[in-house]
């Protein structure tokens, strides 16, 4: 039987997710800390929550949200998470839910279900092969679980792979090459520095011109707020950024990525700040970094040549309605 969540059902979702999710890859959190992320998330709700009983047990629960502030949200509902008992974790079980939560979706007026980084409500993981290292959200559905290949079989299209890259910081150093290209591309008038308000200029038009609303709320909030925030200067004019820089409570640097103005690329300024940017997150005590980049996304290079690794894919998912 499937039917709509209620707050009745509060600790048995709980139980199913904290028994269940590890298996996907998911981070374990106290009781309290689940509810935080997810059951008393701001865009949590019931309408949006389904559940499959059997002998009036939960077995099953899918979470999904809408909210006309998320991008693309005025067409599109969120996939949050699926968590099922091991007996009920089947493609019918899947199938049930998912057509349950799209209902509910078509029914708030949204012709899409998508599965992306835009979902407001953040699921930490584990990352595979590391000490317990975590990353702060899941772009997708992981390509290494059954719920991958299901989804898909439900209509959903893979509309791109987003990659996991990690690396810890403790060994973490600029190599004398990179130095060397440092000096090389100031010779050419482009310098590196951390971002001071009194000195630089510019960066509000440089962030108009990425045109990326997600880097522009960070960046001007670290840039107000005084964080550090590494950028590339032609003079004193800011010409790119990457960052900002702050260790998040589980040791991970935190990066929001590197943004170059169209007139100042090709000149290896992505690759600098990049570096620059785990110098400086290591300096502050970070102890490991991850982030995510498309799997065909020239910037893995830059990623890769400072010594991340790939370590989880995952399919950003989308159906039409």
């Amino acid at each position: 039987m499937i039917r709509n969540a209620a707050p009745a059902d509060h600790a048995a979702l709980l139980a199913l997710w904290q028994a269940n999710a590890p298996r996907q890859g998911y981070a374990s959190r106290p009781d309290a800390e689940v509810d935080r992320l997810l059951f008393r998330h701001l865009y949590f709700s019931y309408e949006y929550t389904f559940v499959r009983a059997e002998q009036g047990r939960a077995v099953a629960f899918i979470c999904g949200c809408v909210g006309n502030d998320i991008p693309h949200g005025r067409e599109r509902g969120c996939f949050t998470c699926l968590a099922a008992d091991p007996a009920w974790d089947t493609p019918e079980t899947t199938v049930q839910l998912l057509d349950a939560l799209e209902e509910a979706f078509r029914v708030a007026g949204k012709t899409a279900s998508a599965v992306t980084f835009f979902n407001p409500m953040h699921l930490p993981w584990v990352i595979p092969g590391s000490p317990g290292h975590e990353h702060n959200n899941m772009p997708g559905i992981a390509t290494d679980l059954p719920l991958h290949e299901r989804m898909l079989a439900h209509g959903y299209t893979e509309t791109t792979q987003e990659t996991a890259m990690y690396r810890t910081l403790t060994n973490f150093a600029i190599p004398p090459e990179v130095r060397a290209l440092e000096h090389r591309t100031a010779a050419e008038g482009c310098t590196l520095a951390l971002y001071d308000s009194n000195r630089h200029h510019g960066l509000d038009a440089m962030l108009q011109a990425l045109d990326n609303p997600d880097w522009t709320v960070r960046v001007t909030a670290a840039a107000r707020d005084g964080l550090c925030l590494p950028v590339a200067l032609a003079g004193n004019t800011v010409a790119g950024f990457a960052g900002p820089v702050y260790p998040e409570p589980t040791g991970r640097g935190f990066f929001a990525g590197i943004g170059i103005a169209p007139q100042y690329q090709h000149r290896h300024l992505g690759k600098l700040l990049f570096f620059r940017l785990c110098a400086e997150e290591k300096r502050a005590g970070a102890v490991y970094m991850s982030l995510f980049t498309g799997v065909a996304n020239p910037a893995r290079r830059i990623y890769e040549s400072a010594g991340f690794t790939s370590v989880r894919t995952f399919g950003v998912l989308l159906k039409t309605l």
